[in-house]
């Protein structure tokens, strides 16, 4: 989300920046994610992990569509225009802004783009697309930000960051349903947010 980004600990519980590591995990995570995603929501209920069947929102799919980017995009900006604000003003946001730094500071544009397409795109469908359905929205939240973990103290303002923003993309979600308004805001918080951290 605004301050996430996929890392790799050593046992040791440092941070090993890795361009290779990070790029590799984009490929090596997401890349099942998205199929274990797919195959969930097939085989589990016989439909499209980006769609629902009885959103809140009762208006034709091209309404609901275009609402969902509306709403997505809304909520993207709105998250990358206050993340500098929480960084500047808050303790926990600056310490947490540090130790994401020595994970994104050695990215390219080109690998903070890819890493942030992966990332939104894989976790929107296996967690709002799939699980959300199954385990209903307070749930999955609850789970989508116990995942988004570190080793030290700090991170857990961004496991609950991940909670608070899986509960957001989730109702968007819910409203619509139609999951791209999802993957639009979190692709595009995580790119910008990153681009963020790294030029910082």
């Amino acid at each position: 989300m605004a301050l996430r980004v996929g890392a790799h600990f050593d046992t040791s519980g440092s941070i090993l920046p890795s361009t290779t590591r990070i790029t590799t995990l984009a490929a090596v995570v997401y890349g099942p994610l998205t199929l274990g995603a797919l195959a969930w929501a097939w085989f589990g209920a016989g439909r499209f992990a980006w769609t629902l069947e009885t959103p809140w929102l009762a208006a034709p799919y091209p309404e609901r569509l275009a609402i969902s980017l509306g709403l997505g995009l809304a909520l993207a900006l709105t998250v990358v225009a206050i993340t500098p604000v929480l960084v500047e003003r808050t303790r926990w946001a600056r310490a947490l802004h540090a130790q994401l730094e020595e994970v994104v500071a050695p990215l390219s544009s080109a690998e903070i783009t890819w890493l942030a397409l992966a990332s939104g795109f894989a976790e929107e469908l296996f967690f709002r697309g799939a699980m959300q359905p199954v385990l209903g929205l307070m749930a999955t939240s609850l789970i989508f930000g116990a995942v988004h973990v570190g080793p030290k103290p700090v991170w857990l303002a961004w496991t609950t960051w991940a909670f608070v923003m899986g509960l957001v993309l989730g109702l968007l979600f819910e409203l619509t349903g139609v999951l791209w308004g999802p993957i639009l805001a979190h692709v595009w918080i995580n790119q910008r947010n990153m681009t963020y951290i790294r030029r910082r």
